[in-house]
């Protein structure tokens, strides 16, 4: 598994965990996922370490 796959599984499964599995979804049409009551993103944040805390610990930060 490559290391942006593991980001985006990692940030998917916080967005599951802190909204829901019926609160999240990703709509392919437009590359968007979609969290929450107001929350809509571009799909390729998702690949992003940061994105959510689950992979803020993967971030880089420039000292």
């Amino acid at each position: 598994m490559t290391d942006e796959t593991r980001v985006a599984l990692k940030n998917y499964e916080y967005l599951l965990r802190e909204y829901g599995w019926e609160n999240v979804e990703l709509v392919w049409h437009t590359d968007s996922v979609v969290y929450g009551s107001d929350g809509c993103s571009d799909i390729d944040m998702l690949v992003r370490p940061g994105f959510t805390p689950a992979t803020e610990c993967l971030a880089r930060t420039d000292d």
